[in-house]
């Protein structure tokens, strides 16, 4: 049986892919992040524009790279928080590619086979599941659910 492709695939290159990275690399293995976004950021992207962290940058930060306080006044907004995560891809140049889809894993002899949307496989002796939820949510099945429109604030405005 050939080598693997590589010693490790992480799947995901949010906040949790990109630690994972970062400890692979000071391990000395070969590896590849494999995201489904188009850009860095993670689920940050998909997120709306008034999020912010829920503590403060010094308590957030990836291994290796503090995240700078926030320009405003109390936690990091979502922008600051894809615009770390895009700088801390670039400071340490971690193999990612993106676009890319993964359609499953399996076992292959001793080693992990990955299968890609595209038709294309990897195969690596270990593979991080890095994914998070926001690709497959967990949403609860109650009666009446498709008619809930959110809950009126104080200032008359549905929110969820």
């Amino acid at each position: 049986m050939s080598d693997p492709d590589h010693d490790v695939v992480v799947i995901g290159g949010g906040q949790a892919g990109l630690a994972v990275a970062y400890y692979l690399r000071r391990a000395g293995l070969d590896f590849v992040v494999l995201d489904a976004e188009e850009r860095p950021g993670g689920a940050w992207r998909h997120t709306w524009d008034s999020l912010r962290l829920f503590s403060p940058a010094g308590y957030s930060s990836l291994p290796g790279w503090p995240m700078p306080p926030s320009r405003t006044k109390g936690f990091p907004t979502r922008d600051e928080v894809v615009d770390y995560l895009s700088r801390y891809e670039l400071r340490y140049g971690f193999a990612i590619e993106r676009p890319c889809e993964i359609e499953a894993v399996e076992r292959d002899g001793e080693r992990l086979r990955l299968r890609l949307k595209d038709q294309r496989s990897l195969t690596a002796r270990a593979v991080v599941s890095a994914t998070g939820t926001w690709g497959a949510p967990y949403v609860p099945d109650y009666a009446d659910r498709e008619l809930f429109r959110g809950i009126l604030n104080r200032a008359g405005f549905a929110g969820g």
